[in-house]
């Protein structure tokens, strides 16, 4: 509702001045998607999540359109940016909070209470944790729609963006508590137990030392896994035997059902018979993947409909794979087109801090499917935006000065 408002100002805005409010090309590139995924318009028995897919798509398309244009006012980079950093660290508290819980602190009606179980209802949430993949009861920390994946990505995204805002010094201004709120967040990203938000984190953190050397980033990254130790150790000490998800079984699991995963794909070596009798090992990926595979092959232009492919797959969800997803339910058409929104975001953004986010919040696009999803949409609203200081002038580190001129001369 926020969203709509916000939009429905800024037509209005745009309407006054006789302008369209957001960046054309990117606007069109948009509509080209909205068309080439019109053109697998479902049958009535698809129709529902056919509506619901386009929907968040418009839903994405406005979260960055409006986050673009609020944050190319005055100051407005730096206010958006402590509040990243504080919100930051709000998940971090939480997520250490809700993990301890989870492994049996509370006892097994808070479990019962965060997961949903038994009739609970979390107010204004659906769950906390997802009982998944182990009988013996496999909880990790997620997000609202209660896909692990997408809360870790959630969670390596804002992370990522408060390490860059507590080395531009929008944070506590202690490095050791800027990296203490982070290594708590990060453990936040491996109790989601996601192996994607796991290599996803330490290839973001890699590309924000790279990206700002010589500002302090090991300090900050130092004391982060220092605090992130800490925080794991605690969560061991502190795991209830026999109540919530047994926290080294947990480990076991994720790590030995990706390795089966890697030898069923590449058939390079053999399968674990580790833990056999623990834990049911399957890995519904590598039986999606096939079957989207062959809807590609059999609808290999505009694919079999948007959503349709979740409904007739042998699972009954997503493929965790957004090339997988647009190939076989919009097929090359749709690929196309998306490929043809971003190229335009990028050629039309810029900005250290947007270059960064737009590429932690691709960077699960192999497993999961990131179009629905607002953490991209977001990062591509700060690349559109090109921050700008209250000085108008960009800070080091920010965008180049270049840049922001031309990207003005644009707007």
């Amino acid at each position: 509702m926020l969203l709509a408002v916000l939009a429905l100002w800024d037509l209005v805005e745009g309407f006054r001045e006789r302008r369209w409010p957001w960046h054309p090309r990117v606007t069109l590139a948009f509509f080209g998607l909205l068309a080439a995924v019109a053109i697998g318009f479902p049958g009535p028995e698809h129709l529902e999540r056919y509506l619901r897919l386009a929907l968040a798509l418009v839903v994405g398309f406005g979260v960055m359109v409006v986050t673009a244009r609020r944050l190319r006012d005055e100051g407005m980079g730096e206010r958006a940016l402590r509040v990243i950093f504080w919100t930051a660290a709000v998940m971090a508290l939480t997520g250490l909070i809700f993990s301890a819980l989870l492994l049996g602190v509370g006892g097994s009606e808070a479990v019962n209470f965060l997961s949903g179980a038994r009739g609970y209802d979390l107010p204004l949430l659906d769950k906390v944790g997802k009982p998944a993949y182990l009988l013996s009861g496999f909880l990790a920390l997620s997000n609202w729609h209660q896909d692990p994946g997408y809360g870790a990505a959630w969670m390596v995204l804002w992370s990522t963006l408060a390490l860059i805002a507590s080395l531009l010094g929008l944070g506590t201004r202690r490095p050791w508590l800027d990296g203490a709120i982070l290594g708590v967040l990060w453990t936040g990203v491996v109790m989601a137990f996601a192996r994607t938000g796991w290599v996803a984190l330490v290839i973001a953190l890699a590309m924000v030392a790279w990206k700002f050397r010589g500002r302090g980033v090991g300090r900050r990254v130092g004391a982060g896994l220092a605090a992130a130790v800490v925080a794991l150790s605690f969560l061991f000490v502190v795991d209830v035997r026999g109540v919530g998800g047994e926290l080294p079984l947990q480990f076991a699991f994720r790590l030995r059902q990706g390795w089966d995963l890697l030898a069923s794909i590449t058939g390079l070596f053999e399968s674990s018979a580790a833990f056999e009798d623990q834990f049911n090992p399957s890995e519904q990926r590598a039986d999606v993947w096939p079957e989207y595979f062959q809807l590609f092959l059999d609808h290999p232009l505009t694919g079999v409909g948007l959503g349709v492919g979740w409904e007739t797959n042998s699972v009954g969800q997503e493929p965790h794979n957004l090339f997988l997803e647009l190939g076989a339910e919009t097929g090359i058409v749709g690929l196309l087109a998306f490929f043809f929104l971003l190229a335009t975001i990028i050629r039309s953004g810029g900005g250290t801090i947007g270059r960064v986010a737009l590429a932690v919040s691709l960077l699960p696009v192999m497993t999961q499917t990131v179009l629905f999803e607002p953490s991209w949409w977001f990062a591509a609203g700060l690349y559109l935006a090109v921050l700008r200081a209250p000085t108008g002038r960009e800070p080091a580190g920010l965008a180049d000065k270049n840049e922001v001129e031309s990207k003005s001369s644009q707007g």
